[in-house]
C-alpha cells in the first residue's frame, strides 16, 4: 500500500527531529520530490533531485563515494516509507552499491528508488542514480532493512544506541 498523500509524509520526514545534526540532514534536505516523473513507474517507485554540492567531492573532482552510499541509502529509505503502510522505522543491515560513472561538481542528479517489498521483519530496496542531463547512470545498488517496531513519527522515537 502507499500513501496518496506522500508529499506531505516526506515533508514531515525530513524535518523530524532524529535527522537535527546527523551526516544525513544535509542529504534529505537537499532532496527535491518529483512526483509523476517519467521514471516513476508505479507506487513502489520514488524520484528525487539532488545538486551536487562542493563539499561532497573527494581529491579526484568527482563526488565521493561515501556520499553515493550516502544518497543511496537515504532515498531507499524515503521509499520504504513510502511502500510501507505502516510508516515503520527501518535500520540497514545490507547496502551494496557499484560505481559505474563519475559525477561532478554541481551536476543534477536524479535518484530513483524502489521500494520492492516490505515484509514483517525486512524491507528490499534498490536505487540508481543518474546525472540527469544525459541519463548516464552514476551509481546503481541495493538497501535492505530491518524492519523495527513503531514509526519514525513516534513522539518518543529514541536514536538507537
Amino acid at each position: 500500500m502507499v500513501h496518496k498523500e506522500f508529499g506531505d509524509i516526506f515533508k514531515r520526514f525530513i524535518q523530524i527531529p532524529i535527522l537535527k545534526n546527523t551526516f544525513a540532514e544535509h542529504f534529505y534536505q537537499a532532496f527535491q520530490f518529483l512526483p509523476g516523473h517519467v521514471l516513476e513507474r508505479n507506487s513502489n517507485h520514488l524520484v528525487l533531485r539532488y545538486k551536487v554540492p562542493q563539499n561532497i567531492m573527494n581529491m579526484n573532482g568527482s563526488v565521493h563515494g561515501g556520499a553515493l552510499a550516502t544518497i543511496l541509502d537515504c532515498a531507499t529509505t524515503i521509499a520504504i516509507l513510502r511502500g510501507d503502510r505502516n510508516l515503520s522505522r527501518t535500520v540497514s543491515i545490507e547496502l551494496g552499491l557499484s560505481f559505474i560513472s563519475p559525477a561532478k561538481f554541481n551536476d543534477s542528479l536524479l535518484v530513483h528508488a524502489v521500494c520492492q517489498k516490505v515484509g514483517k521483519n525486512i524491507a528490499y530496496s534498490v536505487c540508481d542514480i543518474y546525472e540527469e542531463n544525459d541519463m548516464k547512470l552514476v551509481t546503481t545498488g541495493r538497501h535492505i532493512k530491518a524492519v523495527l517496531p513503531g514509526t519514525f513519527f513516534d513522539s518518543d522515537f529514541k536514536k538507537i544506541s
